[in-house]
C-alpha cells in the first residue's frame, strides 16, 4: 500500500471512527425510521443533494413498497466529509451495508480493499443492459466493483431566443455552426456581434471545476487519453503535453482573445437563467434548474465535438457493498437486489438531468417522453472518465488549481503545465 494511504489513515482515523461508527450502523438523517418486521434492513449512505436526493429517495420508497423483504434505511450524509467518513468506517467495520461512490474514487477503495467484488454475490445482475463505457470503468481485473447508475457530463445549452435573434438557429433548431475549431469561435463570436451589449455570448466560470472540465473536455477531443496511466497503485505521467497545451490555449482564447465569456461571472448560471446569456457549458444537472425557469426556452446538447474525436468530461455515480470480514451474505443480496432495482427505474433518476447507465433505460419509452435529455444522451457512449488510480482526487486538485492561473492570466500554459508535470509527480513519488 502507498505510503500516502498510511499517512491519510493515520490523520483521520483516530478523528471520525468514533463520530462515525459509535454504533453497529453509522447514523445520519433517516436512521430511526421504523423498519418492517421480518424484512432485512440495508443501511445505505448517500452523498446526493437538492434534486438529487428527493429522486433518489423516490426510488427507495418505490422499492421499499414494491415488496416486504427488503428494506432500503436511506441514510444522508454530509457531502465535504463524505469520502473520508465512508473510507474510514469501512475500514473500522462499522460502514453503511451499501454505499455510493463516483467513478473516479472507485480506484481507492478498489485498491485499498474496501469493496465487495459484486460477483460473488449470488444475484443475478444484467450486465449486458448497461451502456460498455461506462460499465467497463467499474470493472477491476474483470470484476465488478459497483453498478454504475448514470453519466452526468460536461454538455452545452442554448438560449434560443437569443441565438435565433442572432441568425444562428436553423429552421430545425439546431445550431448553424461549422463543428470544427473555428467554427465553434465564429459561432461566438457572431453572437458577440449580433447580441444587445448588455448580453453575453457565453456564460462560464473563469476558475474552478467547470473549467477544468472544459479543458479536458477539448483535451480528450484531440486525443489527449490521460494525464496518468491507469495503473492502479503505480501510475506514470502520461499527459499529452502538446495536446493539454492546444486545449488550454483554445479556451483560453474565449476569455482573452475573442472576448466571448466575461471574465470573473459571480454567478454564471444566474446569468443564463436571468436569459442575460446566449449559452453555457456545464454538467447535465443543469437541466432540471433550466426547465423549472419560467419563460426560459433552450436546448440542450452535447459540448461540440470541435476537434479530430469526440469527448466530453464526465463522471459517474455508482452503487457499492462494503467489504467486511463478518458480512451477511443476506444483507449482501438485498443490496444488490435493490441496485438492480434502482437502474430499472433510470427514468427517474433521469429526471436530476443525468444519463441512465442503463442502454435499456435511455432506449425506453419512459426516457424518451422526458424532454430534453435524449439530445445529449449519446454523449454517456463517448464520455471520458478522469484516470483510473489512487490518485484520482489529489490529481484533480493539482490540475485545477494550476489550470485557473491560465484562465485568470498568471501564467502561460506552458509554464501551468510545467508546474503541473512536477506536482503530480511528486504526488505519486514519480
Amino acid at each position: 500500500m502507498k505510503k500516502w494511504v498510511s499517512v491519510l489513515f493515520g490523520l483521520v482515523l483516530a478523528s471520525f471512527v468514533l463520530a462515525a461508527c459509535s454504533d453497529d450502523k453509522a447514523g445520519g438523517e433517516g436512521s430511526d425510521v421504523e423498519i418492517p418486521e421480518g424484512a432485512t434492513e440495508v443501511v445505505m449512505w448517500n452523498l446526493f443533494g437538492g434534486g438529487d436526493a428527493e429522486y433518489m429517495q423516490e426510488i427507495v420508497d418505490k422499492f421499499n413498497e414494491s415488496q416486504s423483504d427488503i428494506f432500503i434505511n436511506n441514510i444522508q450524509q454530509e457531502y465535504d466529509e463524505y469520502y473520508t467518513k465512508l473510507l474510514t468506517s469501512i475500514a473500522s467495520g462499522k460502514g453503511p451495508d451499501l454505499a455510493i461512490s463516483h467513478i473516479h474514487v472507485l480506484p481507492e477503495l478498489v485498491n485499498q480493499g474496501l469493496l465487495q467484488d459484486l460477483d460473488s454475490v449470488d444475484v443475478d445482475v444484467s450486465w449486458d443492459e448497461f451502456t460498455p463505457n461506462i460499465l467497463d470503468a467499474t470493472v477491476y481485473d474483470d470484476k465488478h466493483y459497483a453498478v454504475p447508475i448514470d453519466t452526468h457530463a460536461q454538455i452545452f445549452y442554448y438560449n434560443n431566443k437569443l441565438v435565433k435573434d442572432a441568425g444562428l438557429m436553423n429552421d430545425d433548431g439546431t445550431l448553424k455552426m461549422e463543428e470544427t475549431p473555428e467554427g465553434f469561435r465564429n459561432f461566438l463570436t457572431t453572437l458577440k456581434d449580433k447580441l444587445p451589449g448588455d448580453k453575453y455570448p457565453m456564460a462560464f466560470s473563469t476558475a474552478g471545476l467547470d473549467s477544468y472540465r472544459l479543458w479536458w473536455t477539448f483535451y480528450t477531443q484531440l486525443g489527449g487519453e490521460h494525464i496518468l496511466t491507469d495503473d492502479l497503485e503505480n501510475p506514470e505521467y502520461a499527459l499529452d503535453l502538446d495536446k493539454a497545451i492546444k486545449a488550454a490555449e483554445y479556451l483560453k482564447s474565449f476569455y482573452y482573445e475573442d472576448e466571448v465569456i466575461p471574465l470573473n461571472l459571480q454567478d454564471f448560471y444566474s446569468e443564463f437563467q436571468s436569459k442575460n446569456a446566449a449559452t453555457i457549458s456545464t454538467g447535465v444537472w443543469a437541466t432540471g434548474i433550466w426547465e423549472t425557469t419560467e419563460d426560459l426556452e433552450f436546448t440542450a446538447m452535447p459540448v461540440p465535438n470541435v476537434f479530430d474525436q469526440k469527448g466530453a468530461w464526465g463522471n459517474s455515480h455508482t452503487f457499492v457493498i462494503p467489504f467486511y470480514n463478518d458480512a451477511d451474505p443476506e444483507i449482501q443480496q438485498a443490496a444488490l437486489e435493490f441496485m438492480e432495482f434502482a437502474t430499472d427505474e433510470g427514468a427517474i433518476w433521469a429526471e436530476a438531468g443525468h444519463v441512465p447507465a442503463k442502454e435499456t433505460v435511455v432506449n425506453s419509452e419512459e426516457f424518451k417522453a422526458l424532454p430534453y435529455r435524449s439530445d445529449y444522451a449519446q454523449v454517456a457512449e463517448y464520455v471520458n472518465f478522469e484516470d483510473r488510480n489512487i490518485y484520482s482526487r489529489g490529481l484533480r486538485d493539482i490540475v485545477m488549481r494550476n489550470l485557473d492561473m491560465i484562465w485568470t492570466d498568471e501564467v502561460s500554459p506552458e509554464e501551468a503545465f510545467k508546474a503541473i508535470e512536477k506536482e503530480v509527480k511528486d504526488l505519486i513519488g514519480g
